[in-house]
């Protein structure tokens, strides 16, 4: 389902190649190789993998390279930044113990693969994956009960870790600030999913269930919380996890992040067991954790006290809903779904915020992006 992959083999080894000489001025023979394209991107960004090889000093060289290039026309992010998320990377990387790929270059150049793309070292391991969902089918149901466990222990690591990160010290107030939204923090984030929703929604299907969960979240926010960097996207889908003993190898896609309470990190993390359960009809597979003994968790790793979970988990189900409206509006205006197609109105993250807060379930077959392949 790659709507917004318009790169081919061929093309993006030569740009590579010649963009890859230009910011190597004392290579020699700058090869790109192994070139391949995931065809699972689509409606963010595209990924793409390759090598490269060069001689330098008389040096040979070579690396495993990973590039992620921007959507060339709106996808379903309103304001995608990989500028941003450069920064962000090479500050963490530089300043942390935070697992994370090494970034190498930003390029803001469209005309290279047609549009801003950043490149980092390649990890390696095995993620859990979306499609099928790792609760269905794939190497997480292979695992023993007890291992399968570590990787919620982790995702918590992880998550403690970036709660405790120095923002202020590393400028990342600044960076990740969108004072036109309302002050860091929970005013930020209603006033930027709130524009989200708009834009999300703009000349396509509206969805009741967000706008009355929008009013919902406004009325009801949290007052007088800490502000700690949330990594955003925080779920064990977006970690890569070493085969042999399920360290983390790697903690993946930022595009979320933010400074907020980190109990909306939490309530992100949660949500999405809830989704990964629940939300498509499945049991929770044994051994990993409710959302009860992530709380749990999380508050003995963080040595906070979770306040205000059930809000967050509330709001998590929101922002999922609105990026469902975007990504179903995206996909009928690509003629991958009919216009009537339910999925803006009716999926699992809206069904799941309707009985988070009581309201009345969305009308239609509840479907998501899936259904497009």
């Amino acid at each position: 389902m790659a709507l917004l992959n318009q790169l081919d083999h061929a093309s993006a080894t030569q740009a590579l190649t010649a963009w890859l000489a230009g910011k190597l001025p004392d290579a020699q023979d700058v090869t790109v190789h192994d070139l391949s394209i995931p065809q699972s991107a689509g409606m963010s960004m595209t990924t793409i993998l390759f090598a490269a090889s060069w001689t330098e000093r008389g040096e040979s060289v070579h690396m495993e390279l990973v590039a992620r290039v921007a959507p060339p026309t709106p996808g379903v992010f309103m304001d995608p930044d990989l500028e941003k998320e450069f920064t962000l990377l090479k500050t963490l990387g530089e300043n942390t113990s935070l697992p994370l790929p090494k970034v190498r270059w930003y390029e803001g150049d469209r005309s290279v693969l047609g549009s801003e793309f950043l490149i980092v070292d390649r990890a390696y391991g095995d993620v859990p994956a979306d499609d099928p969902p790792y609760v269905v089918s794939g190497w997480v149901l292979d695992l023993e009960p007890g291992r399968r466990g570590r990787l919620y222990e982790r995702a918590i690591d992880v998550v403690a870790a970036v709660a405790d990160t120095d923002w202020r010290a590393l400028g990342l107030g600044e960076l990740l600030d969108k004072p036109q939204y309302g002050a860091k923090g929970i005013d930020q984030q209603l006033g930027y999913w709130e524009e989200f929703y708009r834009w999300a929604s703009r000349g396509g299907r509206c969805s009741p269930t967000v706008e009355a969960a929008l009013e919902w979240a406004k009325a009801n926010k949290p007052q007088d919380e800490e502000l700690t960097l949330n990594w955003g996207d925080a779920r064990i889908g977006n970690i890569m996890y070493v085969p042999e003993d399920l360290s983390v190898a790697a903690v993946l896609d930022w595009e979320m992040a933010a400074i907020a309470s980190p109990e909306m990190e939490l309530g992100w993390l949660i949500l999405l067991v809830r989704y990964y359960s629940e939300g498509i009809g499945v049991p929770i597979p044994e051994g990993l954790p409710t959302g009860a003994e992530l709380i749990a968790a999380w508050e003995r790793a963080t040595g906070r006290t979770a306040r205000h979970v059930a809000y967050y988990e509330a709001f998590a189900a929101l922002r999922l809903s609105i990026l469902m409206v975007r990504a179903g509006n995206f996909l009928i205006a690509a003629g991958a779904f009919p216009p009537d197609h339910p999925m803006p109105v009716s999926n699992p993250a809206s069904q799941t915020l309707a009985r988070l807060l009581g309201l009345p379930s969305p009308q239609g077959d509840s479907t998501s992006f899936v259904d497009a392949r």
